[in-house]
């Protein structure tokens, strides 16, 4: 990339700054949306425990990132990118839906 092309010579901190800043409030709306994911993931994961259901289902992961796939071209993100990102998040919530199970499991033999 040419910085040249692109304002970006000569401007000083404050620009850079506002960048930052602007960054910022993105991770922050991020971090907010990932935390009420979490939550709603946690429900389902309490829901998946009490009716003996896998804490994974194939299915359901294909057609959510076939959505999300669709979802990062029409926004102009590099679909790898986002299937990238949204795999950490599943195996997160996949990790977290098993360890849920065994509570409920181990809770039920006593």
């Amino acid at each position: 990339m040419d910085i040249q092309n692109h304002g970006f010579i000569n401007k000083g901190t404050s620009q850079l700054d506002d960048l930052r800043n602007n960054l910022d409030h993105i991770d922050r709306q991020l971090i907010e949306l990932l935390g009420k994911r979490f939550e709603i993931t946690e429900t389902i994961g309490q829901y998946k425990a009490c009716n003996d259901l896998p804490p994974q289902d194939k299915k359901r992961e294909y057609e959510q990132f076939e959505k999300i796939s669709q979802t990062a071209e029409t926004c102009g993100l590099n679909s790898s990118t986002a299937l990238t990102i949204y795999r950490c998040i599943m195996d997160i919530v996949i990790c977290r839906h098993e360890e849920i199970k065994r509570l409920h499991l181990k809770t039920r033999q006593l």
